[in-house]
């Protein structure tokens, strides 16, 4: 019976298989840049045995790539970047390369950042990049060995965040409400994977008080409404996003500034709205006179015939009759 330790650990993932002339053992695979130590421990004809196996990065310490970094980007794009080692000849050249979780070569990078030197790689097509995968940067030299360095990376744990889309305030008399839209992702979110911040700039607070952060984790609507009675002077708004499981952070969201003007502008336009009314009332007025004028001196009223006697205020009416009935 054997079982196999890894650098001191009993190691969950392995799996013996007898031989005729010994014994194997396969496990997952695990980073391996550092080295690694597998103690074996065993039993052979009543007899414990105890042996250690070293697993050695060879090559010229500092010779391999230094600060490796690998990061998703617009939801789209994997970008990783590295240094030259300290100790590494100058001939060295590194190469990387992508595998599974069983080992296998997904792809070997398709772009090589830098001149001569690759220092980096950018990859494009992420339709075949599995949700748990290892990097592998080797480097070669004519001169010298050149370790090699590896990482296992999870997808949802290397995307940098995009700002939030659609931030927008509306206001009433009372509050104000911040909405925005989920930053689009390579890797499946939900609302649960999300929190927010969201950055409220009031110009009208008081002397020493403070703009206080607002985060909200995990909320199936993207809002945040405080109160904000009418009128108001001018506010600027910013979010950004993060993840619940680390503390990255996406960058800010444009500043949107609402509320300025709001008790200056309406009067404003009363006023010319008015002025304008009256003005307008004016020259209409104005031009129906002078048109009334225009006709006048054109066309002159009529004189009406005057009746001599029935337009003597001195001749009374009634007598008048009497005369006139008594002629013959």
């Amino acid at each position: 019976m054997y079982r196999a330790i890894v650098a001191g650990d009993l190691h969950d993932d392995i799996t013996s298989a007898p031989q005729a002339k010994g014994c194997s053992c396969q496990f997952q695979l695990m980073v391996l840049h550092h080295g690694v130590t597998l103690e074996v421990n065993g039993t052979v004809n009543h007899w414990p045995i105890h042996r250690k196996l070293y697993y050695v990065n060879a090559g010229v310490e500092g010779s391999g790539p230094q600060n490796v970094t690998c990061v998703i980007h617009d939801a789209r794009f994997l970008m990783c970047s590295w240094g030259v080692g300290p100790a590494a000849p100058d001939d060295v050249q590194y190469f990387l390369h992508i595998r599974d979780s069983a080992g296998q070569v997904v792809t070997e990078c398709p772009a090589y950042l830098g001149d001569h030197l690759h220092l980096g790689c950018s990859l494009e097509d992420l339709s075949l990049l599995p949700y748990t995968f290892y990097i592998i940067v080797t480097g070669s030299s004519q001169k010298a060995e050149v370790q090699f360095f590896d990482a296992k990376l999870n997808t949802k744990l290397i995307e940098r965040l995009s700002p939030p889309d659609n931030v927008t305030v509306t206001c009433n008399t009372s509050h104000c409400e911040i909405t925005w839209s989920q930053p689009q992702t390579w890797a499946r979110l939900t609302f649960r994977d999300f929190r927010y911040e969201v950055d409220v700039q009031r110009q009208n607070t008081k002397p020493g008080s403070t703009n206080p952060m607002v985060r909200i984790s995990r909320e199936e609507q993207n809002r945040y409404i405080f109160p904000s009675p009418a009128p108001r002077l001018c506010h600027m708004v910013r979010v950004r996003a993060g993840d619940v499981r680390s503390d990255r952070w996406s960058n800010w969201s444009p500043l949107i500034t609402f509320g300025c003007g709001e008790q200056g502008i309406p009067r404003l336009y009363l006023y010319l709205t008015v002025a304008c009314v009256t003005l307008l009332c004016a020259l209409g007025l104005g031009l129906v006179c002078r048109r009334y004028m225009k006709i006048q001196e054109v066309f002159p009223p009529i004189p009406e015939i005057k009746d001599k006697v029935t337009d003597n205020e001195q001749v009374n009416p009634k007598t008048l009759r009497e005369d006139l009935l008594l002629q013959p």
